[in-house]
């Protein structure tokens, strides 16, 4: 049997409480620096021991089952029977948003204004040669949440790229350093542009070294963004697009790509205004 190593990581009583019991529970209820969000703890935890060289390792939200829709015995069978040979095994969820996007950060451009230039130069800096444009993702190499399971020689060199931001980030100086620690906006609150970069460091990975041997839980499986739900079918076929353009890359498939992703944009557009004119005025509820 593969060896699974799998925390989920905690901040309160009431987080702990959302845990799954099959995964190891991850304390950071000190929350020292939670200006680095999840990667606080799992540095933490990376850098004070190293795991057996087999056994595949992760660090789950609290809220891994929620996004998911994935409990640890669902985890568990899908690696013993798809992904026992695996280096690197990814859970993502939000196909709509793998699909929906060229690369995961055009994803994090559209969702966190400001962050273009920071994204760039960080990339530049720590993988010379890439660049934002020529970037494909899809569903094989996308990564959201850091949910994702992998042999420590993925995480190390996940660590080594990210400390070279960690190291930048916390000197203060320079223009890349001020990019990585500025607010980008985010649900309940502004979080550092530095977060959103350390979680698209996996993506990066896969997608510039296709040798890594990766398997994928299907990310159609997990819950579907309501808005996107009609969708489901031109999402497949933007997801395949992107495959065939990352096979035999045609700019044929980009610009058909573009025009089913507009089609989409306009009619969830359409969509979202007959629903908004539906709900009740403000103050006219009974409560």
């Amino acid at each position: 049997m593969t060896k699974l190593l799998i925390h989920q990581i905690y901040y309160s009583d009431q987080t702990r409480a959302m845990l799954d019991p099959g995964f190891a529970a991850l304390d950071n209820s000190t929350n020292a620096r939670p200006d680095w969000r999840e990667y606080w703890p799992i540095r933490r935890h990376l850098m004070a021991g190293s795991p057996d060289k087999d056994a595949l390792v992760g660090y789950f939200s609290p809220r891994f089952g929620r996004k998911t829709g994935l409990d640890s015995a669902a985890v568990h069978t899908f690696v013993e029977r798809a992904a026992a040979d695996a280096e690197v095994v990814l859970f993502s969820p939000f196909f709509d948003q793998i699909a929906a996007y060229w690369n995961i950060f055009e994803n994090g451009i559209s969702h966190h204004p400001g962050s273009q230039e920071t994204f760039r130069a960080a990339v530049a800096r720590i993988m010379p040669g890439a660049t934002l444009e020529a970037l494909t993702m899809d569903s094989r190499n996308t990564v959201f949440c850091n949910f994702f399971l992998a042999k420590p020689r993925f995480w190390r060199e996940w660590l080594r790229l990210n400390e070279m931001l960690y190291a930048i980030a916390e000197s203060g100086q320079g223009a890349l350093a001020a990019g990585l620690n500025a607010p980008a906006r985010y649900a309940g609150g502004d979080v550092p542009v530095k977060v959103f970069m350390m979680e698209r460091i996996a993506s990066l990975m896969l997608a510039t070294d296709p040798a890594w041997k990766v398997v994928v839980h299907d990310p159609l499986r997990c819950p579907l963004d309501a808005l996107f739900a009609p969708f489901r079918r031109e999402l497949v076929c933007l997801d395949a697009l992107k495959i065939a353009a990352t096979v035999r890359p045609s700019a044929e498939y980009r610009a058909v790509y573009r025009d089913i992703r507009r089609q989409i944009a306009d009619r969830s557009k359409a969509d979202f205004e007959v629903r908004r004119k539906q709900e009740p005025e403000a103050g006219t509820s009974s409560d």
